[in-house]
């Protein structure tokens, strides 16, 4: 039987960590090589790192099933988009298809929730019926800053995940979460609410 193939985006603002996601994935889960299109920065937000993707990142692996999880071992298309919003134009091109995506945030920086705020609500806009989770890294108090995350964020608290992408085990749990997001809305054979969207 061959592994099924799935179609996952990784987005997220500047810096959010989405290459180092798809970096640790790539390697820890026995993936292929990274493609990446990264480039200097010239602007303000090179305080924060010296470069940034500009079309996208790809790679591809295959997720192992966790326990009690109702699908195989699942093959991984993973693209990631570029952060900044004057590459937004790269979201929708990157979204068709897809079967599902995740919002990298950095929770300890505001200006990371407002972007992701934004992202979160063009992504509902782009794909409404994708299952989606959001993935929180550098989250000091997920137990008691949850509700007010997913506020500010636009969503709802069940949608958001800890995840430090520089984690395997981590990044691997968020993908298996999405996964099964991904299989529970095609054995439903008709679009749904997506995994972690209002109601």
């Amino acid at each position: 039987m061959s592994t099924p193939v799935r179609k996952v985006v990784v987005t997220g603002p500047f810096g959010a960590g989405k290459t180092t996601f798809a970096t640790t994935v790539t390697q820890g889960l026995g993936g292929g090589t990274l493609t990446t299109t990264e480039t200097g920065v010239s602007d303000e937000t090179a305080a924060l790192k010296s470069s940034t993707t500009v079309a996208l990142d790809h790679t591809s692996f295959v997720v192992p099933p966790g326990p009690g999880s109702a699908w195989t071992p699942t093959r991984v298309n993973l693209f990631g988009t570029p952060g900044q919003e004057r590459f937004a134009f790269m979201w929708e091109l990157l979204a068709q298809n897809m079967h599902g995506y995740l919002v990298l945030v950095d929770a300890s920086r505001a200006v990371s929730i407002a972007q992701a705020a934004d992202i979160v609500t063009a992504f509902a806009r782009i794909a409404p019926h994708s299952p989606r989770l959001v993935a929180v890294s550098r989250w000091a108090d997920p137990a008691g800053t949850c509700t007010q995350l997913a506020h500010l964020l636009g969503t709802t608290p069940s949608a958001l995940v800890p995840c430090d992408p520089r984690d395997l085990a981590q990044s691997t749990a968020v993908l298996r979460l999405l996964l099964d997001g991904v299989h529970a809305l095609e054995n439903l054979g008709a679009p749904v609410v997506p995994v972690g969207a209002d109601a």
